[in-house]
């Protein structure tokens, strides 16, 4: 296949995978914007936003704290137990998502025709969202090793921490549909040096058709 200008990187992986400081450090090595799609849709949900309105006309105040603020431990329990109710949220709140980084990343490459974005985005293959990057990374980690950091992270028990990673596509089949992979499994130290290697191949500014798989 022929070869395509890579200046929209979508970066995605697992509960607990690492991906958050994959994509930090990524994109500090590429000098480029990092869109987090969980702070955009933050930001949707904060009083009185689109996604706030949106919510709470669909779900009522049943979700909401004293101040009008989400009660996200509450929405998190449901969220990850229900899945149809998963389902119905993320109908809500997961087009505004799309709307604003496509947006951002429009603005981005029309005010630099040399930058690149990096957009970060967790359930980026459950939502279909891979055609609007020009490459897709991957960041792994292996089971167990997701496990213990969600159990430690967020102090949940294992049965808690099971249902959490099970909510989302496995990780061994994102990594199928990757562009690119990086094992976060072990040390830090081994994560940069693959990370810098990718970074070396994405600031060439060309790579692999963004749909001819490759890993690194």
């Amino acid at each position: 296949m022929g070869s395509a200008v890579i200046r929209k990187i979508g970066l995605t992986g697992g509960i607990a995978s690492g991906k958050s400081r994959v994509a930090e450090i990524l994109a500090g090595m590429l000098d480029c914007v990092h869109v987090d799609a969980d702070e955009l849709c933050r930001q949707l949900l904060q009083p009185h936003a689109e996604g706030w309105l949106k919510f709470s006309s669909e779900f009522g105040l049943t979700y909401f704290a004293e101040n009008g603020s989400i009660n996200r431990p509450i929405l998190r329990k449901k969220l990850f137990a229900d899945e149809d109710f998963r389902q119905k949220v993320n109908n809500v709140i997961h087009p505004l998502v799309k709307g604003v980084i496509i947006a951002q990343m429009d603005h981005i490459i029309e005010s630099d025709t040399n930058s690149k974005v990096l957009v970060e985005v967790p359930l980026l293959f459950e939502v279909q969202w891979e055609n609007l990057f020009d490459t897709v990374v991957v960041v792994y980690a292996d089971y167990e090793t997701c496990l213990n950091r969600l159990m430690e992270r967020d102090g949940v028990a294992r049965r808690e921490a099971i249902r959490e990673l099970e909510s989302q596509l496995p990780l061994s089949e994102k990594v199928i549909k990757a562009d690119h992979v990086i094992d976060n499994s072990g040390v830090l130290t081994d994560t940069n040096i693959q990370v810098e290697h990718l970074a070396e191949l994405l600031s060439r500014n060309r790579g692999h058709n963004s749909r001819a798989r490759t890993r690194d």
